[in-house]
């Protein structure tokens, strides 16, 4: 029996006394299903990925063909989706100036006792939840049954690497496991050991496409040169100031408006091509984590009793709008992917615009619960909520096929505001609203 089947042979051992704990709610009903959560980071919708196992998991899903992250930025996103509050609530990580900040603010969250979280809301109600890998921002192991703890690669996001762009792509050495193999090693071997009569929870979280890109060779080897597409950046044009400081600005060399943006660095280091392939063998190595997952759950008792939902935090810019990494209110940055296999929602695609803030209540529904009045979203079985998205300073909405922007809604005024008809320019070229309108 190998390391990780045996330390979890030993955690299953106490499962009695930790069910024990539960007090399940009154009028509670569950359905008595398990529910696989996925949690991906960075992960953007992008065609040119070579992702057959997510795409054998969305033809049996409901697919949210324009779902959408609550806020472009971890902390904030995963505290949305874990919390069922927007990021105007609980005010985590609107800044990306303001990490360490945002990281503090996050954990003052997460150990508040007034504020609950969806593991804990079904923990109450008879569910055993488990988790390991990148969920929360933080584990907070005293939220879960059994937090498994987890390696995340340590990289300087301040060095700007030998191309001198804060991106170095690496090779994973023959015979080094990566950390997302060992999130999907330890799941496999939950499911496989997991035999308690009460329904499971199990929310795992793989860090790759988030940097640093450090994957086997066989995954850079599905993108030899050139990389069929490079985005183009398109223009500014016709966007307020807010948006292209939004764009331009690289954190890791400071503010100072002389200093190249992340964009130019990469343009000047000709390696655009060269990041886009990383990123996309990024994808794939989640991808391949993801396949062995499922066809663990698939071989296992769990296999018809288990809902399987699969999510991003946000996604991520691979040169469009002349901008590396996320923080924008742009499609690349915002739009992410979000699949739900269950029998509660019939499979097949959903275009209408959708929020992560409704997962949480969503998650509620599938295992047969009440709602929780903390949460501000809507299930998706019966509903949704409006998309609004915040970040820095701004919000954006997302309603049939419009994406309004105001980057600044604490003042009046036309001059930070941008508007675009996604269905005609989905690559948001032109700006309905442009400043002085």
């Amino acid at each position: 029996m190998n390391r990780i089947a045996t330390a979890l042979c030993a955690h299953l051992g106490v499962l009695a006394s930790l069910f024990a704990l539960h007090a399940p709610l009154a009028n509670a009903t569950p359905s008595g299903r398990n529910i696989l959560f996925i949690a991906i980071d960075d992960m953007r919708i992008e065609p040119q990925a070579l992702t057959p196992n997510i795409d054998a998991l969305a033809n049996e899903s409901t697919r949210y063909n324009a779902a959408y992250a609550p806020a472009p930025f971890c902390v904030s996103s995963r505290a949305t989706v874990l919390t069922g509050l927007k990021p105007s609530t609980h005010g985590v990580g609107l800044k990306f100036e303001s990490f360490l900040l945002s990281q503090a603010s996050y954990n003052d969250l997460f150990t508040d006792p007034q504020i609950t979280t969806i593991q804990e809301v079904l923990g109450a109600n008879g569910y055993f939840t488990a988790t390991t890998g990148k969920v929360n921002h933080t584990q907070f192991p005293a939220k879960w049954d059994l937090a498994q703890p987890y390696t995340l690669p340590t990289w300087n996001p301040a060095d700007p690497g030998p191309d001198g762009t804060y991106i170095e792509p690496t090779v994973l050495p023959p015979g080094e496991t990566h950390p997302d193999q060992e999130v999907a090693d330890w799941a496999v071997s939950f499911m496989q050991g997991y035999n308690a009569s009460a329904p499971f929870f199990l929310a795992i979280g793989f860090y790759q496409p988030h940097l640093p890109w450090r994957v086997p060779q066989w995954a850079y080897d599905l993108y030899p040169a050139p990389v069929p597409y490079i985005p183009e950046p398109g223009d500014f044009d016709d966007e307020p100031n807010a948006a292209v400081r939004l764009a331009e600005n690289l954190i890791w060399t400071g503010n100072n408006p002389n200093n190249p943006s992340q964009y130019d660095l990469i343009e000047d280091a000709g390696k655009a091509a060269d990041y886009t392939a990383a990123y996309l063998a990024a994808i794939s190595h989640t991808d391949a984590m993801v396949g062995q997952v499922l066809a663990a759950l698939a071989a296992s008792p769990h296999a018809t009793t288990t809902d399987v939902i699969l999510w991003s935090d946000h996604g991520y810019h691979l040169g469009e709008k002349f901008h590396w990494r996320k923080f924008t209110f742009w499609e690349q940055s915002v739009k992410v992917p979000f699949l739900i296999k269950s029998p509660a929602i019939t499979a097949g695609d959903v275009d209408v615009e959708v929020s992560l803030l409704d997962l949480a209540p969503t998650l509620l529904d599938l295992a047969g619960l009440p709602a929780e009045p903390q949460f501000e979203g809507v299930s998706l079985v019966s509903g949704r909520s409006p998309v609004e998205i915040f970040y820095d300073k701004g919000r954006a909405t997302v309603a049939n096929g419009i994406k309004d922007i105001d980057y600044d809604v604490d003042n009046p005024g036309p001059n930070h505001l941008a508007s675009y008809d996604l269905v005609n320019d989905p690559l948001e070229l032109v700006n309905l609203t442009p400043p002085g309108c």
